[in-house]
């Protein structure tokens, strides 16, 4: 299994070569190429939400913690008085920090059901909904998405990996325990996260220019063409 550096340099990396691939090709503007870029390197270590050291959970719920937080802002900040609006980020930072992270430490085994392909899709929908309704477009919402899913993916991957000793040619016992469809071990949760996808589907933004843009066969000749 790949340390939490690693992850993190490797989701960094990669996110960046697809952001910026995106931004070469005036696909994303500097400032959502930036966001994207964010998101995939969130994405990369947020499989390790459930993980056993208090380390990286520490800097994995600071994160969300700060992430929520702005939310708050940028939703209540011109429509409640801003004392109104100190008192619910100390309301929600009290919640992540006393309530969520200690329900996660307690309900969850790590590569459990957050070291899932399910997961990662919820992880995604969720971030395009909350994108959607903060303000962003439909467009740059299903792109944050793509890429906090996209991050996720790369941990998964990072994960599988690390379980192959290519020295001795040989397959470490964890093999296959980090990609997985959903957590075989626990259905309850499996069905749950997948109702979470179908609510968060069925209220998702409208999500046609940016299967367009994606599919957009120009894109990619204008990452190998001069012109």
């Amino acid at each position: 299994m790949a340390n939490f550096k690693t992850h993190i340099q490797f989701a960094t990396v990669g996110s960046g070569l697809a952001s910026t691939a995106l931004l070469a090709t005036q696909t994303l503007s500097f400032k959502e190429a930036f966001m994207c870029w964010l998101a995939g390197t969130i994405g990369g270590i947020l499989p390790d939400i459930d993980s056993d050291n208090s380390y990286s959970l520490g800097i994995l719920f600071g994160i969300l913690t700060l992430l929520a937080c702005a939310s708050t802002i940028a939703y209540s900040v011109y429509k409640i008085p801003i004392v109104w609006v100190w008192g619910l980020c100390f309301l929600v930072y009290c919640a992540m920090q006393f309530v969520v992270r200690n329900l996660f430490k307690h309900f969850t085994i790590h590569r459990g059901v957050c070291h899932s392909l399910l997961a990662g899709i919820a992880a995604g929908l969720l971030l395009t909904w909350a994108s959607y309704k903060l303000g962003y477009t439909a467009t740059t919402s299903w792109f944050l998405g793509a890429f906090l899913s996209f991050g996720f993916l790369l941990h998964l991957l990072l994960d599988e990996i690390y379980s192959v000793d290519f020295m001795n040619v040989s397959v470490k016992r964890s093999f296959g325990t980090a990609i997985k469809l959903f957590d075989y071990n626990n259905i309850k949760t499996a069905l749950a996260l997948a109702i979470v996808i179908a609510v968060l589907a069925m209220d998702a933004p409208p999500y046609h220019t940016f299967i367009a843009k994606i599919f957009n066969p120009q894109i990619y000749v204008q990452l190998i063409s001069m012109d």
